[in-house]
């Protein structure tokens, strides 16, 4: 996949690098580079790839395994249609999981896709494509909407560009519990 390097294109730590993880092609940043530590003295890195909504993946890979992404892809939209299947089948019940503690720090949530461009959500701003709402408090009781945070999940919802029917049939699919 890479391509001979010459010096002046050495990658370095804070580099995007594309590498091959598992059956697909994905991105990430080197956040360590641990130098001519392999076998024949091939340099090693570390490479953190985004794993949203959790934590990113940490690989090991040598110089050979990698190349410099020099293009920073731009977001594309979601289309209404992918943002509401994603919170009918699963995504807003685990949104709102993040959310069930209260305290100071309120998570703040933003729509993204995955490496295989389906839709997941994110907490890390410089991620999201669409949304970017402080996830309703305490919202769920028994993996469906608290019925006295109704009001609070459809505004939540509108947030990602639903109008109001969307926000509604997205409820109704989740369902709510007294």
């Amino acid at each position: 996949m890479p391509e001979t390097r010459n010096r002046r294109e050495a990658i370095r730590k804070g580099d995007r690098v594309r590498l091959r993880f598992g059956q697909q092609d994905v991105t990430g940043v080197v956040s360590e580079d641990h130098g001519p530590l392999g076998v024949g003295g091939r340099r090693l890195f570390q490479v953190r790839i985004p794993s949203d909504p959790f934590e990113d993946e940490v690989v090991e890979v040598s110089e050979e395994e990698v190349e410099r992404v020099t293009e920073i892809p731009t977001p594309s939209e979601i289309p209404k249609g992918q943002i509401t299947q994603y919170f009918k089948e699963g995504g807003l019940v685990l949104i709102l999981q993040s959310n069930l503690s209260g305290g100071r720090n309120q998570p703040t949530v933003w729509l993204c896709t995955d490496h295989s461009g389906n839709v997941t959500h994110t907490f890390i701003p410089e991620r999201g494509i669409v949304g970017g709402a402080r996830v309703p408090f305490y919202a769920l009781h028994d993996e469906k909407v608290f019925t006295p945070k109704r009001g609070e999940v459809l505004t939540f919802l509108r947030s990602f560009g639903l109008n109001q029917n969307e926000a509604e049939d997205v409820l109704a699919a989740v369902g709510t519990a007294p």
